[in-house]
């Protein structure tokens, strides 16, 4: 407990955050803009440009610090004003330099290159020669030379194809805010599967978020949904069974009634006690309309097979219903009740 009261009272960074995108063409110059944010034709709304605006009120995002864009440390990475990464042989510019090579032999990787390497994006790689230049950047050490070599960083950030000619999925790393209350892990939770889906929207991109935490709080998601089926299908059972085993809809109607009532008390009860809907109080919830139906049930049968058996409809039936539910309460009530108290 001291441990978890230290981490709440100064850690002062939240979890991490992963948006994944996938279906995105990167070898394709559009495709880049959608994903980047520090070049001047990036999609205005794009990945890295809508995060780091999320960043700037993390009061509803959640997100206290700036994404680590692969894209742009990538396409940074070409600069030949950087001459300490991305380099080739003079002799054969196919070949690339290692982080060992003497600089006599190697040059820039854009040197000479027309148009040059700059901030619009005109001219940089595109199709293989995207594909050449990104397998070199992910298996170049990131070092204290070359800050933007994308293996330490960025070499799980990527999924390629089998055959390495596309990128099937990358994502973008940024961190929550800190959470320290379950309604923090919830919110942030939501705001993140917000700015996701925003991004998708406006890009055409698919993203989605994910955080360790996310795995317990997904539910939170679903969980009004989830507890309306179950109970839903557990009260249509009961209604159901009870009609068929005792002969009357009219009687498996009141015992349902009765079973949603109880169900309706419980909730009631959540709510007063402040516990909050989730997997462990559904199931509870399933509990209590079990129970139920066994109280029910078996006062509903002492009814239906108590009395001369005259039928309802029978000018004396009122009187024999008044008879009936006596029987009941008499001779199985007292048991019920038994029941229920232990």
């Amino acid at each position: 407990m001291p441990y978890f009261d230290n981490m709440n009272a100064y850690l002062d960074v939240g979890p991490t955050v992963y948006f994944v995108t996938h279906d995105v063409d990167v070898t394709a110059q559009l495709g880049q803009q959608e994903l980047c944010g520090r070049f001047t034709t990036c999609d205005e709304f794009s990945v890295a440009n809508v995060l780091e605006a999320e960043r700037k009120r993390p009061e509803s995002s959640f997100i206290s610090e700036p994404s680590a864009s692969w894209i742009d440390d990538f396409l940074r990475w070409l600069d030949p004003s950087i001459e300490s990464c991305c380099r080739v042989r003079k002799s054969d510019p196919s070949v690339f330099c290692g982080p060992g090579d003497r600089e006599g032999l190697c040059q820039p990787c854009y040197l000479g290159k027309e148009p040059a390497w700059n901030i619009t994006m005109n001219g940089l790689p595109e199709g293989d020669e995207f594909m050449r230049y990104l397998q070199q950047w992910l298996i170049s050490p990131t070092n204290e030379d070359c800050p933007l070599a994308g293996k330490a960083s960025f070499g799980t950030a990527l999924s390629l194809s089998p055959d390495k000619n596309d990128v099937l999925a990358s994502h973008f790393r940024t961190f929550h805010s800190p959470l320290r209350t379950q309604a923090d892990f919830i919110n942030s939770f939501e705001a993140a599967h917000r700015v996701a889906n925003d991004i998708s929207e406006r890009t055409g991109a698919s993203v989605f978020p994910y955080s360790l935490h996310y795995v317990f709080f997904d539910q939170y998601a679903h969980i009004i949904a989830i507890t309306q089926e179950v109970l839903g299908v557990g009260l249509g059972a009961v209604l159901i069974v009870t009609a068929l085993m005792l002969g009357s809809w009219r009687t498996g109607v009141i015992v349902t009634g009765v079973v949603a009532l109880t169900v309706a008390s419980v909730m009631g009860v959540m709510a007063v006690w402040d516990i909050s809907l989730n997997a462990i109080s559904l199931v509870n919830l399933v509990i209590s309309l079990g129970i139920a139906v066994e109280f029910c049930a078996h006062v509903a049968r002492a009814f239906m097979s108590a009395g001369s058996g005259l039928p309802i409809d029978h000018p004396a039936g009122q009187k024999e219903r008044d008879e009936r539910m006596w029987t009941a309460l008499v001779d199985v009530g007292p048991s019920v009740r038994l029941i229920f108290h232990i």
